[in-house]
C-alpha cells in the first residue's frame, strides 16, 4: 500500500493507494466481505472502532494501513447489505485489512470524469471529516437551544419540542443525554446489552428502567432488513460514488442482529462505530426533529430554529463580551423598502465585527455527490446571502443612505463572519471561491470569514476578548486566512486548551445536578 501526501487549506490530504496500484470495484468488495460471519464481522469492527474512540485520535495505524472511522462505517454498511450471521467464516484482523486495502482501490469520480477538484474535496470532507468533528461542547449546546431557549423567543414556542421529543425517542431531553453518556462508554467493545443489574451511580436509577432503557435502544436501533432498505435508497450518480452513499448507521447506529451472539443472554446490540450513539442522540437531534415536523413545502421545526440558533449565538457573545458590547439586528430603510442589518454585532473600542447566523452551508446532496452546480445553489441559499446581506449594508452605510443609531456613529467595521449550525469543510478557500462567482459585484477586496458553531465555540474560548484582534490575525496569515479555523488554532493549540468556560460550566451544571462531581465525568472520553 502506498499514501501520497498534500496539504490543501491547512488540511493534510492523504490519498492511499492499495497495494500494488491495483484497483477494485463496489461489487469486488462486496464478493469479498459476503463470506464472513455478520455479527462477529461487526463486532470486530466496533471494537476497533472503540479504540479509536479511546484514543481520542482520528486514525489507528495496524502494520502501517491507516484505520479509520469513515472506512470502517463504509465496510460495516457493505457487509450489512451483503452477508448474514450464518456463515462460517469468522473474519480475523488480516481480513479487515485486506478489505480496508480494497476500499483505497476504489475509483473516485475526480478520476474517470476530470470534474473539478471541488467535488472531491467535499466528498472527502463528508465520508471521511465527518467522523473526527469536536464534541467537547455537543451537550450544553443542546442543553441551551432545546431546554433553556427554545420557549423564549418569539415564535419557536409555537413548536412544542418537548413534546416532540418525547413521540420521537419516547423519552425526555435529560434521560436521552444520561442514557447516551451510559450506552456510549458500554458499547466501546463494539456492543451493548441492557443494564440488568444495579451497578450504576445510585442517583440515577430511576433512568435505567427497563422501559426506559428499551426506548432509547429502540430509537437508536434496528435490524439488518431495516438497515438494508435505508442503506439502498440512494440514487448514486454513478457507481464511482458508491463510497459516498449516506450511511444510516448515522441514524441507526445499533444493529440488532439475526443470531444472538451470547445464547442465553438478553438481546445484543452491535455498534460498528460506538461514537455514533452519543453523536446520534445528541448533534443528529436537530435532523431527527427536522424529519419529524416535515410537511410539504413548510417545516416548522427548521423556521424556529434558525431564530433559536441565532439567540444561541448571540449567548455566546455576550457570554465572552458582556451584554453592553453585543448588538443585535435591527430592521432600517423605508417602510415600502425595509431592510435587516447583520444578526450581530461585537464591538470593542469603536470597532465592530458583523456576524450573520446561518443554518446550514451545504445541504446532504451536495455533501454526496460534490456536484458543482447543487454546490453553488446551496452556497446562493446560505453563506453567499449572508455574505451579500452584510455587503449591502455596509454599502448603505458607505453612500450615507440610511439613519442608522446613535450608537454607530464612527464605528469602524473591520471584520464579518458568517456563522453555520451545520458543517462543511473548505469554508474560507473553495466554498469562498464559489461564491465570489456567484457574486461578482462584491469587490474582490471585500473579506470575510466563515465558521461552524462547534468552531466558534472553541475559537471564543481560546481567544476570548481578543476576539477582533485574533480575527484580523487570521485574516491577515498568508495560509491561515484559507484555513478552517480548526485547522488554523490546531497549529498553536492542542485538544485540551480547546475548552468554553461558559459551555463548560453548563456541562458542569448538568452533572452537578444529577450527583457527579465536575470531574468525574469527562466528555472528551467520548
Amino acid at each position: 500500500m502506498s499514501k501520497f501526501e498534500g496539504n490543501f487549506a491547512g488540511k493534510n490530504i492523504i490519498p492511499y493507494r492499495s497495494r500494488g496500484g491495483k484497483q477494485y470495484s463496489p461489487n469486488d468488495i462486496e464478493q469479498f466481505l459476503r463470506r464472513f460471519k455478520l455479527c462477529t464481522a461487526l463486532r470486530l469492527i466496533g471494537k476497533l472502532s472503540g479504540r479509536i474512540l479511546t484514543s481520542r485520535k482520528g486514525t489507528l495505524f495496524i502494520r502501517n494501513f491507516p484505520v479509520s472511522n469513515g472506512i470502517l462505517a463504509y465496510l460495516s454498511m457493505k457487509l450489512i447489505e451483503n452477508s448474514n450471521d450464518y456463515r462460517s467464516q469468522d473474519m480475523t484482523i488480516d481480513d479487515l485489512l485486506k478489505a480496508i486495502d480494497m476500499f483505497f482501490g476504489l475509483p473516485d469520480p475526480f478520476e474517470s470524469d476530470k470534474e473539478n477538484p471541488q467535488g472531491c474535496l467535499i466528498r472527502f470532507g463528508s465520508s471521511q471529516l465527518d467522523y473526527d468533528r469536536e464534541v467537547h461542547h455537543i451537550l450544553p449546546r443542546t442543553i441551551i437551544i432545546y431546554r433553556d431557549l427554545w420557549d423564549t423567543v418569539v415564535n419557536s414556542n409555537k413548536v412544542n419540542i418537548a413534546n416532540a421529543i418525547q413521540e420521537i425517542s419516547g423519552l425526555n431531553l435529560k434521560e436521552i443525554f444520561v442514557l447516551s453518556f451510559a450506552f456510549t462508554e458500554k458499547s466501546k467493545k463494539g456492543f451493548f446489552h441492557l443494564y440488568e443489574h444495579e451497578g450504576y451511580f445510585e442517583p440515577l436509577k430511576k433512568y435505567f428502567s427497563p422501559d426506559k432503557q428499551q426506548a432509547f435502544a429502540d430509537w437508536i436501533s434496528c435490524s439488518y432488513s431495516e438497515f438494508r432498505r435505508l442503506s439502498r435508497s440512494d440514487n448514486l450518480p454513478t457507481i464511482d460514488y458508491d463510497k459516498f452513499r449516506f450511511n444510516p448507521l448515522h441514524l441507526k447506529p445499533a444493529i440488532i442482529p439475526d443470531r444472538n451472539l451470547r445464547p442465553g443472554y438478553s438481546q445484543v446490540y452491535i455498534t460498528p462505530i460506538p461514537s455514533l450513539v452519543y453523536e446520534r442522540v445528541t448533534r443528529g437531534l436537530y435532523f431527527n426533529l427536522a424529519d419529524h415536523f416535515r410537511k410539504e413545502n413548510h417545516n416548522p421545526f427548521r423556521a424556529a430554529f434558525g431564530s433559536v440558533f441565532q439567540e444561541y449565538v448571540g449567548l455566546l457573545l455576550k457570554n465572552t463580551f458582556g451584554e453592553s458590547n453585543v448588538k443585535r439586528e435591527w430592521e432600517y430603510g423605508s417602510k415600502n423598502n425595509s431592510k435587516a442589518t447583520p444578526d450581530w454585532f461585537v464591538i470593542q473600542n469603536n470597532i465592530a465585527v458583523l456576524i450573520e447566523v446561518k443554518q446550514s452551508g451545504l445541504y446532504l446532496e451536495s455533501k454526496k455527490w460534490g456536484e458543482v452546480e447543487k454546490i453553488q445553489e446551496d452556497l446562493l441559499k446560505s453563506i453567499g446571502a449572508g455574505v451579500e446581506q452584510m455587503w449591502k449594508f455596509e454599502n448603505d452605510i458607505a453612500n450615507d443612505l440610511y439613519t442608522f443609531p446613535s450608537w454607530f456613529n464612527g464605528i469602524q467595521i473591520t471584520e464579518r463572519l458568517v456563522v453555520t449550525y451545520d458543517r462543511s469543510y473548505f469554508l474560507n478557500s473553495l466554498l469562498k471561491d464559489e461564491i465570489r462567482q456567484l457574486y461578482p459585484h462584491v469587490e474582490e477586496n471585500y473579506h470575510w470569514h466563515t465558521i461552524a458553531i462547534e468552531e466558534l465555540e472553541y475559537f471564543l474560548g481560546i481567544v476570548g476578548t481578543n476576539f477582533i484582534e485574533a480575527l484580523a490575525e487570521k485574516r491577515l496569515d498568508v495560509e491561515g486566512v484559507e484555513m478552517d479555523f480548526r485547522d488554523y488554532y490546531a497549529r498553536k493549540y492542542s485538544a485540551d486548551d480547546i475548552k468554553n468556560p461558559y459551555l463548560s460550566h453548563v456541562y458542569d451544571e448538568f452533572f452537578g445536578e444529577l450527583g457527579f462531581p465536575p470531574t468525574e465525568v469527562e466528555e472528551e472520553q467520548l
